[in-house]
C-alpha cells in the first residue's frame, strides 16, 4: 500500500472497537484492510450523488462485506483445502467488488473511486499471497487454535 493509504488505514484502526481488535483474526493484515474497505464502501454508498439504486448499493455492499467474511471463515478453518476454498471465495468477492465500484463510478468522486480500486488491488495481492502460501505449505494455524497451550 502506498504511504497515504497506510496512514488512512492506521487512522481508521484507532476507531475500531476493542471487541474486534482483541480477536486473533485482527492480526491478519488482509482482514484489517477488508474491514477498512467495508467501512469506506458504506460511506461511499451514503454519499453517492445521485443516490445509488437500492439494488445496486446492496450488491456493492454485499460484495465488499463478503471479502472480510470469507477471510474470517478461511482463517478459522483447520485444513489447508478449507482455507484455500474460502480464500478463493474472497478473491471472487474482490473481483466482484471491483466490477460494482466501476458500475457506480458516475456516482462517486473520481479520487474516491481510484482509492477504492487501489485498496482492492492491494487486497487482491495480499489474498493471492495467502492463497499461494497455504497451497505451498499447508498454511499455519496458531497453536492456541489447534488445541495447544497458546504459547507458540
Amino acid at each position: 500500500m502506498d504511504i497515504t493509504l497506510l496512514a488512512e488505514l492506521a487512522k481508521w484502526e484507532l476507531t475500531v472497537s476493542p471487541a474486534e481488535t482483541a480477536d486473533p483474526l485482527w492480526k491478519l493484515h488482509a482482514y484489517r484492510v477488508s474491514r477498512y474497505l467495508l467501512d469506506c464502501c458504506l460511506a461511499d454508498i451514503g454519499a453517492a450523488k445521485p443516490p445509488l439504486h437500492a439494488q445496486t448499493s446492496e450488491q456493492l455492499r454485499r460484495a465488499v462485506a463478503s471479502i472480510g467474511a470469507n477471510l474470517a471463515e478461511g482463517y478459522s478453518r483447520r485444513t489447508p483445502n478449507d482455507r484455500l476454498r474460502f480464500y478463493a471465495y474472497a478473491l471472487g468477492s474482490l473481483r466482484e467488488a471491483s466490477v460494482w465500484y466501476l458500475t457506480v463510478r458516475a456516482h462517486l468522486p473520481s479520487n474516491a473511486l481510484q482509492t477504492r480500486l487501489e485498496v482492492i488491488g492491494q487486497l487482491r495481492r495480499l489474498v493471492l499471497g495467502m492463497h499461494a502460501n497455504v497451497a505451498r505449505t499447508g498454511g499455519w494455524v496458531p497453536r492456541r487454535e489447534r488445541g495447544g497451550t497458546g504459547r507458540g
